[in-house]
């Protein structure tokens, strides 16, 4: 899987628990906002867990880039 395939899939595993604002014009982008910010997290988590040796470490960097332009 590509590192944007990646950060798509990820974005869109949280949408269904992310915030639902007040205002209905308003929900879609603070949904994305708030899926954008729990799959960074969890990238982050992910880097963190083995920062000495982690093989995939480009590529979850790479994933992280991709979430952000989303």
């Amino acid at each position: 899987m590509t590192p944007k395939e990646k950060a798509k899939e990820l974005v869109d595993t949280f949408k269904p628990n992310a915030y639902i604002g007040a205002y209905e014009d308003d929900d879609k982008k603070m949904e994305l906002y708030h899926s954008k910010q729990c799959a960074l997290k969890s990238v982050d988590e992910i880097i963190l867990a083995n920062p000495h040796f982690n093989p995939f470490m480009s590529y979850w960097q790479e994933v992280k880039q991709e979430i952000e332009k989303l």
